[in-house]
C-alpha cells in the first residue's frame, strides 16, 4: 500500500518507487534525498547516479542538488538556517561527533561535486560506453549526431527508387491509389517508428496475414520486407559513416549488459561504480531503458515518476514498462502541492481524484495544498472555471449537426474576451503586491502546433500581445516558403516563372501588375529582376551566408517593411532564424544558391516528420510581456499563473503507424497501418488493431489533460463544446463520466470478439449530454468541489473586444534612454576578445576585421620553427631518446588535430595506443590531414607517458584519471567596459608588481608593461582551456593545474639533436615568442573564477591554484625524457603568484587592480 514520502523519516536504502503528482516538489525531494545519503551514509559524489529525461531537467537537477548541499553546509554552520526545512533540522540534530562527521561529508561532497553523474539517460549511456571502452562493443571512434532522420529519408528514397523504377505502382495498394510520393511518406513513417521503439514487434507477418480485397499477398510481403530492409540499411549506413545516434547509445549499453560473455563483468562494474541510483521521470522510459537500470541496480534503484503525466508515447516511451517495473515494489507518494493556491488545489482534486488516466493503476489522487499557499491569490472569481458552448443554431452544419470548425471559432473568440477581462479587471496578490494580471501571466495550452496560429490571431485582433513558444519547426512556416522561392530563383535566375515568383515575395516585393507577362515593359522588368537575382547568387559565393543575408536584409528594407505589419515581428523572427540555421550548416564561406536550396529542402522535409526539433523550434518573436501560446506537450514541467485550455474537447488526427500494447502486453507496431490486411487471430483483425491504437491515443489524451489541468498557480479555465468527436475526448471523460454524486465511473473503451462478424469495438465512449443535462452534470462537479469550481456558458457569437492597457487609458507613456550597460552604442573596441585576437593586434593595425571568436586548441600554434631557439646554446642530450614527432608536419591544422585527439582519448586507458591510432584515423579523415597515424600515435603515447615534473607531483598525463581531468573548459568572461578599461599594459604592470626578480616570465612582463599590445579590452573575453588537472599532493590536498598542448616545432629541421631545442631553459623564450604567457595568465583568471564558483567558501587561491604546464609534445619522449634539475624537456611549468591572478581578475572585472 502506498504511503506518503517523509523526507525526515528513515533513509530508504533498497528498491523504492516514489510516485509524484504535478507540483509536489519532485526535484526538491530528489535533491534532499541525495544530500541525506551523502551526509548520513557517506555516499560520495562519484558514487551518485541521477538520471532524468531532458538536458534542461538534468541541468536543473544538478544545480538544485548542489544548492541543497550548500544549504546543508549553511545549516551545520548556523543552526538558525536549519529551520528552513525539517530534513535539514534532522541533519544537524544528534551526537556532536555524528553531526561533525555529516558536515565533513557534505563539505567534501561540495568540493568534489563535479564527480557526480547527474545527466540524461542518453548521457549516462554515452558516459558508460566511453568508460567501458572495448568491453561495450560500440564504435568508440564514431561521431555522435542526430542525423538519423536524414539517413532514414535517404535510405527509403533509394530503396523505393530501386523498387519502383520498372513499375511505379508496384508497392501501391489498390484501395488507396497512393502516388509514389505518398508511398515514400508511409515507408519513412514506418521505418522511423520501428527504429524509435526498440524491442517492439512489427506486424503484419506475411506468412499468416491475409491482404485486403483485390490485393495480392506478394505486395504486402514486399512492403513488410522493404520496411525491414530499410531499418537494417539505416544502421549499416550510419556505421559506415561512423555516425552514432542517440538511440544507438541506448541499444549499445543494453547490448553490453545483455552480452553473454562480457555482460556479467559490465554489470559488476556498474554495481561497483554507483552506490545510489535514481531515475527521474521514470514514466517516460521504455522496456529497453528499464532493463539497463534493472539488471545492475535492481536492489538499490530509486525510481521517481508520475504515470499520470506519461505523454511521450510518440517518442517511444511506454508507460506499460513503468507499470511492470513498479509492480510489487515498495511505493511512497509525494502528497503536497507546492505550486498552486489552496482553492485551486481543491478544485483540481475535485476533477481528477479517482479518475483512471489510461489504466486501473494510474489513478488521480487528492493532494494537499502547501501550508504556506495562498487561498485565492487571483481575484475576483473562482480558481477553476468551466466554460461550455451551447449548440446554437448558428453553430450547426447544413446537415443539422454541430460544426466543429464553427465551434472552435466561437471558443477562440470567447477565449480572447476572457483574456481581455482577466487583464482589465482581475488582480494577483503575491510577491509584487497586488497588481493587475499581465499578459505574461497567462498561458494558452493547445493540443498541437496547428492550433496555435488561430489562438494568436484572435488575441492579436483583441489587442493582446501573444507569442508562440515551442510551437513547431521554423521550417514549416510561411517564412520557409519565402526562403525556398528566393533560393530557387537564385539557383535558376534565367527561369522566368521562378524569377517572377521571387519578385512577388517578401525579399523583392514587386507589384503583381509589374510582373504581368502581358504588360508593355514586361521584358525590361523581368530582365532587371533576373539580374538582381544573379547578383545576389554571385555575392553568396564570396562571403558567409549571414554576411550575405545582412546585405540582402538591408537592400530589401526588410525590417521596417515587415514591422509595419501586425504579424511582421513573427515573420521577421522566422526569416532570421532560418538564415541562422542555414548558415550553421553551410559553413563559413563558399556557399552557392543550389547548395543552400538543397539544404533548405532537406531541413523542410526533416521538419515535417520530426519529433525532436532542437534548434529548429520556432523562437519567441517578441520579448515583450505577452500571453504564451504553447502545446500541452511543451508545457510539461512548467507552471504559469493562469492557464487556459480551449480545445480539449477535440481529437487531433494521428497519421502515423499504429503503435500499441496488445492484450499479451507486447509493444506492437503496425508497419502497414493504412492497408486493409487481416491477421490470423482476432487481435490482429483490422477493427481490433484500430481499437487498440485508438485506446492508446485516448489514454494519451487523458494524461495530456491532466498535465494541462495541473500547470496553473492561481487559475485554470477549461472550455467544452459538444463536437462530433467530443464523446471520445478527454474532456468528456473527466467532466461527464460520473455518477450522480460526481464519483468517476472510469468507463473504458471496449471490444467484443463475437463468433461472427469479427471484433466489435465500442466507438462512442462518453456521449455528449444535451444542454439541460450539461448544466446538471457540471453542477454536480461544482458541489463536489466545495464551491471552488465555477460553470459559465460562452456565447456562440461573442462580441469583439479590444484591450486598453493601463498606460493607454489616459496616462501618457514616459520615454527614456535605455541603459547601455556601460558601453557606447558605436564603440569599436567593445567586442568578443580572445587570446588570438589580442595577439593579432601586434602585427596589424587594429580593426573590426581582426577575428574575435575564440579559437579552438591548435589554431594559435606557429607554422614554422622559432629559429631563435638554437640548440647549440644548451648542453647536448646525446640524442639518447628518439623523437617520433620530430619531423611530422607542423602548423595549425596539425595542432588542431592533436588537440582534438587528446581531448577524446583517455590517457589512462590500458589500450591507449590502439585508442590513439583509431581516433587519429577518424579525425584525420574528417579534417583532411595527411599524416602517418602510426608514427603520430607513438609520439602522442610518448608525450602522455612523460613525467610532468614537480608542478604535477611527478605524475604523467597517463596517471591522471578522467575524474581528475576537465577537458576543453570553455569560458566567456565579461570585461569592465565603462570608464577606465583594462589594458595589456596594466596586465604587465600587475605582473611586475608580483613576480620575483628571477621569475622566467619577468622579461615578458616588462614587454607587456611598456606597450607590446596597446588595445583597450572591453566587452567579453572568450577562450577554451585544453585541460584542467586536479592533482593531489602528499598530504592529499588538491591543486588545479592548467594544461595547454602545443605542437610547435622548436627545433631546426635536420638538426642532429632536435630534442635539445626543448631544454627547460629555452622554453621561456619560446613561450614569450608566441605570447603564450599572456594566454596562460588570461586562462588562469578563468580557472580562478571557475574554482571560486565551484568550491565556494572552501576556495583558497594560494592552495588551489596549481599553476600552468605548457606541453610541447614534440619534445616529450616518454620515460626517457631528459630531466634538468627535475624539470623534463618539453614541459614549461610556471606557478605565478596567486596574488597576481587575483589582481588580474580584479583588473579585468573593474578596470583597476587594487
Amino acid at each position: 500500500m502506498s504511503t506518503a514520502f517523509d523526507l525526515t523519516g528513515e533513509l530508504p536504502t533498497g528498491r523504492l518507487v516514489i510516485e509524484a503528482s504535478a507540483g509536489t516538489g519532485k526535484t526538491y525531494s530528489l535533491s534532499a534525498l541525495v544530500v541525506r545519503h551523502v551526509a548520513e551514509l557517506g555516499r560520495t559524489p562519484d558514487q551518485l547516479l541521477v538520471v532524468t529525461y531532458t538536458r534542461a531537467a538534468a541541468a536543473e537537477l544538478r544545480d538544485r542538488t548542489r544548492a541543497a548541499l550548500v544549504a546543508a553546509r549553511a545549516a551545520f554552520d548556523d543552526p538558525a538556517a536549519a529551520a528552513a526545512s525539517d530534513w535539514l533540522q534532522r541533519l544537524v540534530t544528534g551526537a556532536p561527533d555524528d553531526v561533525a562527521q555529516r558536515r565533513d561529508r557534505v563539505v567534501a561532497a561540495i568540493a568534489s561535486f563535479d564527480d557526480a553523474t547527474i545527466t540524461t539517460i542518453h548521457g549516462f549511456c554515452q558516459i558508460t560506453l566511453r568508460q567501458l571502452g572495448l568491453r561495450s562493443g560500440t564504435m568508440l571512434d564514431s561521431e555522435l549526431g542526430d542525423s538519423s532522420s536524414q539517413v532514414v529519408e535517404e535510405v527509403c528514397r533509394d530503396l523505393l527508387i530501386a523498387q519502383l523504377v520498372e513499375n511505379p505502382r508496384r508497392l501501391d495498394w489498390p484501395t488507396n491509389g497512393l502516388t509514389p510520393t505518398a508511398v515514400l511518406g508511409a515507408l519513412t513513417s514506418a521505418v522511423k517508428a520501428l527504429l524509435g521503439n526498440p524491442g517492439a514487434t512489427p506486424i503484419p507477418n506475411p506468412a499468416t496475414a491475409t491482404p485486403g480485397r483485390n490485393d495480392p499477398i506478394e505486395r504486402l510481403a514486399r512492403w513488410v520486407a522493404l520496411v525491414s530492409k530499410a531499418a537494417e540499411e539505416v544502421g549499416q549506413r550510419r556505421r559506415a559513416r561512423q555516425e552514432l545516434g542517440y538511440d544507438d547509445l541506448i541499444t549499445g549499453l543494453h547490448s553490453a549488459i545483455d552480452d553473454p560473455q562480457h555482460g556479467p563483468a559490465v554489470i559488476e562494474w556498474l554495481r561497483q561504480r554507483y552506490a545510489l541510483v535514481m531515475v527521474d521521470e521514470f514514466q517516460d522510459t521504455d522496456p529497453v531503458q528499464w532493463q539497463i537500470f534493472e539488471r545492475p541496480f535492481h536492489d538499490r534503484l530509486v525510481t521517481v515518476g508520475d504515470p499520470k503525466q506519461a505523454i511521450y508515447r510518440f517518442r517511444g516511451a511506454d508507460v506499460h514498462a513503468y507499470l511492470r517495473a513498479t509492480q510489487g515494489a515498495a511505493t511512497v507518494h509525494l502528497a503536497t502541492n507546492w505550486r498552486s493556491d489552496a482553492d485551486l488545489v481543491a478544485a483540481t482534486n475535485a476533477l481528477v481524484d479517482g479518475v483512471e488516466f489510461g489504466h486501473e493503476r494510474i489513478v488521480g489522487t487528492a493532494v494537499a495544498a502547501a501550508p504556506t499557499a495562498a487561498t485565492r491569490a487571483l481575484a475576483p472569481g473562482h480558481p477553476l472555471q468551466m466554460r461550455w458552448l451551447r449548440p446554437d443554431a448558428s453553430l450547426l452544419s447544413p446537415t443539422g449537426k454541430f460544426s466543429t470548425p464553427l465551434g472552435r471559432r466561437a471558443i477562440v473568440r470567447d477565449l480572447a474576451a476572457t483574456v481581455v477581462d482577466l487583464l482589465s479587471h482581475h488582480t494577483i496578490t503575491g510577491k509584487r503586491g497586488t497588481a493587475l494580471v499581465r499578459p505574461g501571466d497567462i498561458a494558452v495550452l493547445v493540443p498541437n502546433h496547428s492550433n496555435a496560429d488561430s489562438v494568436s490571431r484572435a488575441l492579436a485582433r483583441a489587442g493582446v500581445p501573444a507569442v508562440r513558444t515551442r510551437t513547431g519547426s521554423v521550417f514549416v512556416t510561411p517564412a520557409a516558403t519565402e526562403w525556398a522561392i528566393l533560393l530557387a530563383a537564385m539557383e535558376r535566375p534565367a527561369s522566368a516563372p521562378t524569377a517572377r515568383a521571387a519578385g512577388l515575395g517578401v525579399f523583392l516585393r514587386r507589384r503583381p501588375i509589374d510582373l504581368d507577362p502581358n504588360a508593355p515593359d514586361a521584358a525590361v522588368v523581368l530582365g532587371e529582376l533576373q539580374r538582381h537575382l544573379a547578383t545576389w547568387a554571385e555575392r553568396l559565393t564570396t562571403r558567409s551566408f549571414l554576411a550575405w543575408y545582412d546585405q540582402v536584409r538591408a537592400e530589401s528594407n526588410l525590417v521596417p517593411m515587415l514591422l509595419g505589419d501586425p504579424d511582421g515581428e513573427r515573420r521577421l523572427t522566422d526569416l532570421d532564424h532560418i538564415a541562422e540555421q542555414l548558415a550553421a550548416e553551410l559553413g563559413a564561406t563558399g556557399a552557392t544558391a543550389p547548395s543552400a536550396h538543397r539544404l533548405l529542402d532537406r531541413l523542410r522535409a526533416d521538419a515535417s516528420v520530426a519529433d525532436e526539433l532542437g534548434d529548429q523550434m520556432r523562437r519567441i518573436d517578441s520579448d515583450a510581456q505577452a500571453v504564451q501560446v504553447t502545446t500541452l506537450h511543451s508545457s510539461k514541467g512548467l507552471e504559469y499563473p493562469v492557464v487556459l485550455l480551449p480545445l480539449q474537447w477535440q481529437i487531433p488526427t494521428d497519421r502515423g503507424p499504429s503503435i500499441y500494447t496488445n492484450p499479451d502486453g507486447d509493444r506492437v507496431i503496425d508497419v502497414a497501418t493504412k492497408q486493409k490486411w487481416s491477421g490470423a487471430v482476432n487481435e490482429e483483425k483490422p477493427a481490433a488493431r484500430e481499437h487498440y491504437a485508438d485506446t492508446e491515443a485516448y489514454n494519451d489524451r487523458l494524461r495530456l489533460l491532466y498535465v494541462g489541468l495541473t500547470r496553473a498557480e492561481h487559475r485554470t479555465v477549461l472550455w467544452w463544446a459538444p463536437g462530433i468527436d467530443a464523446p471520445k475526448s478527454s474532456a468528456n471523460a473527466v467532466l461527464f463520466d460520473r455518477d450522480d454524486t460526481g464519483t468517476p465511473l472510469n468507463t473504458r473503451p471496449t471490444i467484443t470478439f463475437g463468433q461472427q462478424g469479427g471484433p466489435k469495438p465500442d466507438k462512442a465512449l462518453i456521449p455528449n449530454p444535451d444542454p439541460a443535462a450539461t448544466v446538471h452534470r457540471l453542477a454536480v462537479l461544482t458541489d463536489r468541489s466545495g464551491g471552488t469550481i465555477e460553470v459559465a456558458e460562452c456565447l456562440a457569437q461573442t462580441p469583439s473586444v479590444l484591450w486598453a492597457p493601463a498606460a493607454e487609458a489616459g496616462v501618457a507613456p514616459v520615454l527614456g534612454v535605455a541603459p547601455t550597460g556601460g558601453r557606447r552604442v558605436a564603440d569599436p573596441m567593445w567586442r568578443h576578445w580572445s587570446f588570438t585576437s589580442i595577439t593579432k593586434t601586434l602585427d596589424v593595425e587594429w580593426s573590426l576585421a581582426v577575428p574575435s571568436a575564440p579559437v579552438t586548441g591548435g589554431n594559435d600554434e606557429a607554422e614554422v620553427a622559432d629559429d631563435a631557439n638554437d640548440p647549440a646554446v644548451v648542453e647536448a642530450t646525446s640524442n639518447a631518446a628518439s623523437m617520433p614527432l620530430a619531423d611530422v608536419v607542423a602548423g595549425a591544422e596539425f595542432g588542431t588535430l592533436v588537440h582534438s585527439v587528446l581531448e577524446q582519448v583517455d590517457p589512462a586507458s590500458a589500450t591507449l595506443l590502439d585508442d590513439l591510432q583509431r581516433t587519429l584515423r577518424a579525425q584525420a579523415a574528417r579534417d583532411g590531414v595527411v599524416i602517418d597515424t602510426g608514427l603520430v600515435a607513438k609520439g602522442l603515447l610518448a608525450a602522455v607517458e612523460t613525467p610532468l615534473g614537480s608542478i604535477a607531483e611527478g605524475k604523467r598525463l597517463a596517471d591522471i584519471p578522467t575524474s581528475d581531468r576537465l577537458t576543453e573548459l570553455a569560458f566567456d568572461m565579461p570585461l569592465h567596459s565603462s570608464g577606465v578599461r583594462p589594458t595589456a599594459v596594466q596586465i604587465g604592470e600587475v605582473l611586475l608588481a608580483h613576480l620575483d626578480a628571477d621569475d622566467p616570465i619577468r622579461k615578458y612582463a616588462h614587454e607587456l608593461a611598456v606597450g607590446r599590445f596597446t588595445v583597450d579590452l572591453a566587452g567579453h573575453l572568450q577562450g577554451s582551456i585544453d585541460a584542467v588537472l586536479r592533482v593531489a599532493d602528499d598530504a592529499g590536498k588538491y591543486r588545479y593545474l592548467l594544461v595547454d598542448y602545443k605542437t610547435n616545432r622548436l627545433h631546426q629541421r635536420g638538426a642532429t639533436d632536435p630534442l635539445a631545442a626543448y631544454h627547460p631553459s629555452l622554453l621561456p623564450a619560446a613561450m614569450a615568442h608566441s605570447d603564450y604567457p599572456l594566454q596562460a595568465l588570461l586562462y588562469s583568471v578563468a580557472v580562478h573564477r571557475y574554482l571560486r564558483w565551484r568550491l565556494g567558501a572552501a576556495y583558497v587561491p594560494d592552495d588551489h591554484l596549481g599553476g600552468v604546464a605548457y606541453l610541447f609534445v614534440r619534445g616529450m619522449v616518454g620515460a626517457a625524457t631528459p630531466l634538468v634539475e627535475g624539470q623534463p624537456h618539453g614541459v614549461f611549468s610556471w606557478r605565478p603568484p596567486a596574488a597576481a591572478i587575483v589582481a588580474l581578475d580584479r583588473l579585468l572585472a573593474t578596470g583597476v587592480s587594487s
